[in-house]
């Protein structure tokens, strides 16, 4: 027992020590090119100057006194400053600085025509603190970079123009400021101002639902660019693998192309002729005129011509174009076009043209031209055509045809009647006054145990004759049963009459029908057709048992009507 309790306080010590050695190494220090430093000079030789500087920041300077001139003299006061600007204004940008260790290596610094290595410090002209996440790009070769936590950057540009060169700095919610410098010293104080944030631009801004759409960009340098960077660049032709690795780099999210190439995915302001992705196209702006990839396309701005891909196309603003989606097509703005959805269409403005869904399609404002989907068409209100299995609408001034049409603002009946067969009958209207679906029941109270009863469907159309008369055209098929439905027994009628509004909300109807009775011959207890009227059968066609017969006569129907 005190053996186990003595091991058990080893270990507790042993965790203590070890968390206590771990602790400072898991701290991360100051660089010491970044520690700040306070000190004064009197024509001091640099060779002593460093020597307190090393004694003030705890380092040691390693250099060659053969090739860095450390006798020549220097006068000067630097207040607060990090050592690495420090060293920069001692040898006039003529020596690089880094560190090893606790060693500050010190070699002359090399200009070369094929590559020039621009580095600084970013900070703020009010306060004097260093700026982080800002972005220092050349605009002739995109090339980028971000300041760090110590408002610190380094960018090398491949065959620069030595005479000339231009770097733009941009940081949000500061002011753009553009380096133009004919000997450029490769490095670079760059002060920034606060500008005044446009709050409405901001409102109007494509590129939040850009970045809301792709969270996984958020933190990316590509996206710090967005950000900061205001301009707008242009370029032919453009190449990438995925968004920030291609030919425009990091600054591709503020680059319109002509052209624009995606083996993966890419990421651009804009597309003004064609682009292609493998997998996927995502543009903060306009694109025009042909899209397509193998997953999807975003487009946060406006999209003109032909877009296609395999699953789906966004545009976050109006289309005028075709959209082919394999799954499915969304424009949050106007449609002037053609979406062809293999599951969906969805338009959240005005559409003018037409939305083809396998599945369904949906227009939340006005539409000017036809649905077509397999299932479900919803729209508001509607100058055209709806055709689906079920058709919804506030308003339509054109036909709507499927199983189950609803107007919300359309017509719609329930009436009461009889014909030759049932005495008392029930139905349901509802679509268009051009194109109705008819729901019926109906039944005849015999005095017997099992009652004869009939449901079925059918469709008509009802144009007005006059102020308040109207024809009605109707096809529709009734199943016939005694008790259970235990058989075919189908009649099947072509309705002509007219209809009689007599008050606001109510109406007669009356007219003759041709019907066609097609039933089982093997079932035996199929209900008696005429009980109380006696038509004369026209036809009758009955071939041998155990197969469907027919009969064929003329009838008729009236009833009442109540809108």
């Amino acid at each position: 027992m005190l053996t186990d309790h003595w091991k058990g306080i080893h270990r507790l010590v042993g965790l203590i020590l070890f968390f206590s050695i771990l602790s400072p190494l898991n701290a991360q220090e100051l660089p010491i090119l970044e520690k700040k430093v306070s000190i004064t000079s009197e024509n001091e030789s640099l060779e002593n100057l460093l020597k307190r500087l090393s004694q003030k920041v705890g380092c040691v300077f390693s250099y060659s006194s053969s090739v860095i001139d450390v006798k020549r003299t220097y006068s000067g006061t630097f207040n607060d400053q990090p050592l690495r600007l420090i060293l920069e204004e001692l040898f006039a940008g003529g020596v690089e600085a880094k560190q090893k260790g606790v060693y500050v290596i010190l070699s002359p610094r090399q200009i070369s025509k094929k590559e020039l290595v621009v580095s600084g410090y970013v900070v703020d002209e009010n306060t004097g603190k260093a700026i982080r996440d800002a972005t220092v790009y050349d605009p002739i070769t995109l090339k980028s970079s971000i300041t760090d936590e110590f408002g610190y950057f380094q960018l090398a540009i491949k065959n620069p123009n030595l005479d000339s060169v231009r770097l733009v700095v941009n940081k949000k919610d500061y002011g753009d400021t553009l380096l133009v410098n004919d000997q450029l010293n490769p490095f670079q104080k760059v002060l920034l101002k606060t500008s005044e944030v446009d709050l409405e631009g901001v409102g109007k801004s494509l590129a939040k639902p850009m970045k809301d759409a792709w969270q996984w960009t958020k933190k990316s340098m590509g996206s710090t660019n967005l950000e900061n960077v205001s301009d707008t660049l242009y370029r032919k032709v453009q190449v990438s693998l995925v968004p920030f690795i291609g030919t425009n780099r990091k600054l591709s999210g503020n680059v319109i192309n002509d052209y624009s190439f995606n083996v993966w995915g890419g990421f651009s302001a804009g597309t003004n002729k064609v682009e292609l992705g493998g997998l996927f196209n995502i543009n903060k702006g306009d694109v025009k005129f042909l899209q397509m990839a193998g997953l999807f396309n975003l487009v946060g701005g406006a999209m003109q011509g032909v877009q296609m891909a395999g699953l789906t196309n966004v545009v976050l603003d109006d289309t005028r174009a075709v959209q082919m989606g394999g799954l499915g097509n969304f424009t949050s703005g106007s449609l002037q076009g053609v979406q062809l959805g293999g599951v969906l269409n969805l338009a959240t403005k005005e559409v003018k043209g037409a939305q083809l869904g396998g599945v369904a399609n949906y227009a939340h404002s006005d539409l000017s031209g036809v649905q077509v989907a397999g299932i479900l068409n919803i729209g508001n209100r509607i100058k055209g055509s709806q055709i689906g299995l079920f058709n919804y609408a506030d308003s339509i001034s054109g036909v709507s045809i499927g199983l189950l049409s609803v107007v919300r603002k359309g017509y719609r009946q329930v009436e009461v009647g009889a014909d030759e067969v049932l005495p008392l009958n029930f139905a349901f209207r509802t679509g268009t006054r051009n194109f109705y679906n008819i729901l019926s029941a109906g039944f005849r109270p015999d005095f017997t145990d099992s009652v004869t009863w009939a449901f079925g469907y059918g469709v008509g159309a009802a144009p007005r004759l006059g102020k308040k008369v109207f024809m009605n055209i109707e096809l529709s098929s009734s199943q016939m049963n005694l008790a259970n439905v235990a058989a075919l027994n189908l009649i099947n009628r072509a309705y002509i009459g007219l209809e009689y509004q007599f008050g606001k909300n109510i109406g007669i109807y009356f007219g003759p029908s041709i019907n066609w009775r097609l039933y089982d011959t093997g079932f035996q207890h199929h209900p008696d057709m005429f009980t109380y009227a006696n038509p004369r059968i026209q036809n009758e066609n009955s071939p041998r048992e155990g197969s469907f017969a027919s009969q064929m006569w003329f009838g008729g129907r009236a009833g009442l009507r109540i809108y």
